[in-house]
């Protein structure tokens, strides 16, 4: 987009004017005004011609409250040298710069500069990425003009920059980690008893297998004994189910604190499951910002299960779809034989209690941490079903772990 522009009626008029009178003056002022709006036309036209744009942000995967870095490649690659170049970049709600100057809003980052013929010109911008989420950084405008100042032309470019700033880490005691242990689990990584409805597959045979496990068909097939084996009784599996639900009633408006609590409570645990070789899943009643579905990650272990859960939990909104005891009982039929089950939730009612009851009745080591203070009558039942439950303080939360 142009605007501005020496009136082409004037340099006229003193054409005119110098052609009829054939004054010195007026031929001067004539010729001068002349060459002004040829440069003026010429330069202005060809202010953002050849003008390349390069954008990228590191990291692109970070913690709510660490920094980025922007940095904007600019090169000019037409031979004529341009006397002024202003950037405007806008940033989305929850990124702004680390260092903010007064009267200059948050979300807006300027900066100007002359770049001449052939130059290329980085700009580097700090930014802090204040809340979790996901987010795009784009419409990046361009504004420069002629040489003598009477134009101006803008143009924006799309930069389409994804960051995904998962959930602040939050203060998790000690506590919690013994709680994470599946049952039957004391110093042993795997479990004790092998289950044999669930077969792995076959090892060569040891001194000391017993004869019925050998895998007779594989054995022949390789000509060497081959003994089968079975995936353990007790899992190392740990599914998180979490809850963004604030109140018994899923559709009344939530509570920010308390949802931003157990989306960085889950996310700490995740880490710790994760770092302890544990496979980890995710199943929540919460609606994803992006994509406004429920979401729901797969058992896995490594980095890669670990950085779709925290995605997961960075894009999480603070609505429930459903409530929390329909979903998690729905996806009771998916969940591992004897997973780890860690329940975080703002609030415990009575209903969300008695799910908790029938996961464990289903052989899964149940663990609830909520934030609000549970009555003492859901503690006894819970604590006669054999479910942990802990409070999780909504002060807790900490930059950094």
């Amino acid at each position: 987009m142009r605007t501005g522009g020496l009136p082409a009626v004037a340099v006229l008029a003193f054409v005119l004017a110098a052609g009829v009178s054939r004054e010195p003056v007026l031929v001067v002022l004539a010729a001068s005004s002349a060459a002004a709006w040829i440069v003026v036309e010429l330069t202005g036209r060809l202010a953002l011609r050849g003008v390349e744009v390069d954008a990228r942000i590191e990291p692109e995967r970070l913690v709510a409250g660490e920094i980025a870095v922007l940095a904007i490649s600019i090169v000019n690659r037409k031979p004529l040298a341009m006397p002024w170049l202003e950037l405007a970049l806008e940033l989305p709600e929850g990124i702004e710069t680390e260092q903010t100057r007064l009267g200059v809003p948050r979300t807006v980052v300027t900066a100007g500069f002359a770049p001449r013929a052939h130059e290329r010109a980085t700009l580097r911008i700090r930014l802090r990425v204040a809340q979790r989420g996901a987010y795009r950084i784009g419409s990046l405008r361009l504004r420069a003009g002629d040489w003598l100042g009477f134009t101006q032309e803008e143009r924006r470019v799309e930069l389409g920059l994804p960051v995904v700033a998962y959930p602040a880490p939050i203060v998790v005691p000690d506590r919690f980690r013994a709680a994470l242990r599946p049952v039957a689990e004391a110093s042993a990584r795997r479990g004790l008893v092998p289950d044999p409805l669930r077969f792995r597959g076959v090892r060569e045979h040891r001194a000391g297998d017993p004869k019925k496990e050998i895998h007779w068909k594989t054995s022949a097939r390789l000509r060497t004994l081959q003994t089968k084996v079975y995936e353990p009784a007790s899992s190392l599996d740990t599914v998180f189910l979490l809850n963004v639900a604030s109140y018994a009633q899923f559709w009344i408006q939530a509570d920010p604190e308390a949802v931003e609590t157990v989306i960085s409570a889950t996310a700490r645990l995740a880490r710790i499951a994760s770092g302890a070789g544990r496979q980890v899943g995710l199943i929540t009643n919460g609606l994803d910002n992006v994509t406004h579905e429920r979401p729901r990650a797969a058992l896995g272990r490594g980095p890669r299960p670990l950085q779709r859960t925290l995605e997961i939990l960075a894009r999480l909104g603070p609505y429930a779809a459903n409530s929390p005891e329909a979903v998690f009982l729905r996806e009771r039929g998916r969940l591992s034989v004897g997973a780890t089950l860690v329940v975080v939730t703002p609030v415990l009612p009575s209903a969300l209690a008695e799910a908790c009851v029938a996961l464990r009745r289903a052989h899964h080591r149940v663990l609830v941490l909520s934030v609000a203070p549970v009555n003492d009558a859901v503690i006894a039942r819970l604590h006669g079903a054999d479910v942990v439950c802990e409070a999780l303080a909504a002060g807790e939360r900490a930059r950094g772990a």
